[in-house]
């Protein structure tokens, strides 16, 4: 293999030399290897086009680790690696400054410690004498020895101490730094400010000053992709990757090569059909949303049972198949794609052929072959070919009563070790269950119609009321409830097409959503995770501290804004809105995530200058929705800084952490007499200024030919360029999820 160290004339210390990897016996070079190393040894020279920032990102158990720390041994890099979580912060990254403790104050601090779990002065004395081994008269003076040493420290100055980061430490001395699953930071600023260090001959803040990155510092990024719990990789970081590799699971021959490598077992022919095996079972996981992954470690392991004499039909198990599910319906999803595709049995048909032999292929003696009674229980032949028979009777029935014999009774003398039993309508379920639960309406179409009709009027009161003091105020605004059609056939065909993508996308993050914590707490409850001193003087027992699940409080409410003006006519704007609109509402509904949905239009007459359609008030259910977002139509003019201001404000009333505006609109605002240019713009922007200092994050997704002036409006942080609808509802969710 070809040198491609960089650092020949470099002296290292013999820690750093250690953590230079090495490559063991079993390791198999891949391309993605040769041409990563390939291409930084030949720029590494160059100033201009270096490459330093590698990113890798593949399935779990796609060899990415694995690959960054073979460009470690490649290139001659120490290898050090960081691994992010969820709730990681800036100090992870730069380091942080903590208070220096001296050595004759660790014992005190422990003491401390333990002390603030004892709730009297006797328990105090105890926990000393235990601690010390003394008696009680010398415990009573540690105590006081121990107080009055506290004092003195609280007196003098507190001196801090810099602890850099392991990231700080690979940058400054030039190791090779691998960067494991930064997209599951909540926190995208995290990374952002890793921007500068990324340059080639980037700075970073610190502290204690200012570091030049290490020209020898090499910095691999490795994700997966589309896992439960990521978020998008910030962009401004993705861009100052200056190579990227899509890791996937290599090519069969390739697997074989390396379970051959990796676990010793030389059998290519059986290998290759379990490398099938795993690369079916990876594609249906995905093709069903299936969180989990069958990837090299699954495959690596599941042959390695072979070697330790285990049945590889019962092993598939625990090594493959409840790493990816454990779920009875997806575990019957699996299972069943794996009987379908014959795999199996032409696996275990190839294990019988190892152990007795080809038949089909053996040039049998005139006679023919008499098998032993042990080979004929394994190949289910109940009755002997007579001796008398010729070569051509013998063959000719062997292989005609055989193969037909065993393909009948195969699967009940070796069965797939299926323990899961399910009823005749489970296939299918994720499809059709869901959508008769969605069908299966809470309310009637005629109490709907009563209810629309009660609030109406009062969503006009509260529509003039926030108007109150704007240049909406005497534009004759009027909030309508739509009127549907219970039988509407084009809510089944929208709901057929954004069903799947809806399905897939809220499996993902309701499962990332399972795994979040938070950190706020409600106060005054009779139990709760801490006890809060300062109600005991209530004197009603609410002394205790009850930290909220994501789910008591929502991390996210959204008010989407459709715009129903004329030009949304064109190239079918107002269908892929109405798509985006069903996708939304699907998935908020399934992730719980407060929704209100307002369409709008203005100048439909002289009175009605603005005209709000209320398809879904934040305290409505989702009954009847699908069929009021159907009745959405390209109509007359907008009048977009009413009917933000409208959301804005309702939005500003609910309790979410995060609460988000979505503006679909495929032009410029424009309304009778006067409402466009610079007086349309400087509404806008009045809007997004007054709300967002209320923590309304406004973003605009624009769909139409206007897309330059919109995002001069809403401002390059707020726009969205949506140039593919076929794509827009899955887009929407998407955005949606970035914000949880």
């Amino acid at each position: 293999m070809e040198n491609f160290s960089l650092t020949d004339q470099r002296v290292f210390t013999p820690i750093e030399k250690q953590m230079i990897w090495k490559k063991p016996a079993s390791h198999q070079t891949s391309e993605e290897e040769l041409r990563i190393a390939t291409e930084i040894k030949a720029n590494w020279h160059d100033p201009e086009m270096k490459i330093s920032n590698v990113l890798l990102e593949g399935d779990a158990g796609s060899g990415k680790t694995q690959l960054a720390k073979a460009l470690s041994f490649d290139l001659q890099l120490p290898y050090t690696k960081v691994t992010c979580f969820a709730d990681m912060d800036k100090s992870d990254v730069f380091g942080a400054l903590l208070p220096v403790i001296e050595s004759d104050q660790e014992d005190d601090q422990e003491l401390l410690a333990a002390i603030e779990q004892t709730d009297t002065l006797d328990a105090v004395l105890r926990l000393i004498q235990q601690h010390y081994q003394i008696d009680q008269q010398a415990a009573k003076a540690k105590l006081a020895d121990l107080v009055q040493r506290i004092e003195e420290q609280q007196e003098s100055a507190v001196h801090y101490k810099y602890y850099p980061s392991e990231i700080v430490r690979a940058i400054e001395k030039g190791y090779l730094l691998e960067i494991q699953e930064p997209t599951v930071i909540r926190d995208a600023s995290v990374l952002v400010a890793l921007n500068s260090a990324l340059e080639t001959n980037g700075l970073l803040n610190l502290p204690t000053g200012v570091i030049q990155r290490h020209p020898d510092c090499v910095i691999v990024i490795t994700t997966n992709r589309n896992y439960q719990g990521n978020r998008p990789l910030n962009e401004s970081l993705r861009d100052r990757m200056q190579h990227a590799e899509k890791m996937d699971l290599p090519e069969l021959s390739v697997m074989v090569e390396r379970a051959i490598s990796k676990t010793q077992v030389n059998e290519p022919t059986l290998l290759l059909k379990m490398a099938e095996i795993i690369r079916l079972l990876d594609e249906t996981a995905k093709a069903n949303a299936i969180k989990g992954v069958a990837g090299m470690r699954s495959y690596f392991y599941w042959v390695n049972t072979m070697k330790q004499n285990q049945d590889i039909f019962a092993s598939i198990y625990p090594k493959v198949l409840y790493k990816l599910t454990t779920d009875p319906d997806e575990l019957h999803i699996l299972t069943t794609a794996l009987t379908d595709s014959g795999l199996l049995d032409e696996l275990r048909e190839l294990i019988r052929q190892k152990k007795w032999g080809d038949v089909s292929k053996e040039v049998a003696p005139v006679k023919g072959r008499r098998i032993s009674e042990e080979e004929a229980a394994e190949r289910q032949i109940e009755t002997l070919v007579e001796e008398t028979a010729s070569l051509g009777e013998s063959t000719a029935k062997e292989e005609e009563a055989v193969p037909e014999e065993t393909a009948e009774e195969k699967t009940q003398a070796e069965p797939l070790p299926l323990t899961e039993e399910r009823s005749k309508d489970v296939e299918g379920r994720s499809q059709q269950q869901l959508q008769s639960e969605d069908e299966s309406e809470e309310m009637s179409a005629s109490d709907m119609e009563a209810l629309d009709k009660q609030l109406k009027r009062e969503l006009n009161k509260e529509a003039r009321q926030l108007m109150k003091n704007t240049i909406h105020e005497k534009e004759g605004l009027i909030v309508h409830r739509p009127k549907f059609e219970v039988g509407n056939p084009e809510v089944v065909a929208i709901r057929r097409e954004i069903d799947p993508v809806v399905d897939s996308l809220s499996r993902q993050i309701l499962d990332l959503l399972e795994n979040e914590e938070s950190d706020t707490y409600q106060k005054g409850k009779y139990e709760g995770q801490r006890f809060n001193a300062s109600r005991i003087a209530y004197g009603d027992l609410r002394q205790f501290d009850k930290k909220n699940p994501p789910h008591e409080q929502p991390s996210l409410a959204v008010g989407l804004r459709i715009d129903e003006s004329g030009s949304m006519v064109r190239d079918d704007r107002i269908l892929a809105a109405k798509k985006a609109a069903f996708a939304v509402a699907a998935f908020a509904k399934r992730v719980r995530i407060p929704l209100l949905i307002y369409g709008d239009t203005a100048d439909a007459s002289t009175r009605e200058k603005t005209s709000i359609f209320s398809y879904k008030e934040f305290s409505d259910s989702f009954d009847w929705l699908e069929q009021k977002l159907v009745t959405m139509k390209p109509r007359q003019n907008n009048r977009d800084g009413a009917v933000l201001r409208l959301i804005a404000g309702k939005l500003s009333e609910q309790t979410a952490t995060t609460k988000l505006i979505i503006n679909i609109s495929d032009g410029q605002p424009k309304a009778l007499p006067d409402y466009t240019g610079v007086k349309a713009k400087n509404d806008i922007q009045e809007v997004l200024t007054e709300y967002e200092r209320q923590g309304i994050v406004f973003v605009s997704a624009a769909i139409g030919q206007d897309k330059e002036e919109i995002k001069e409006i809403y401002g390059a942080s707020r726009f969205v360029d949506i140039t593919d609808l076929t794509t827009f509802p899955k887009q929407m969710i998407q955005l949606i999820s970035r914000y949880l």
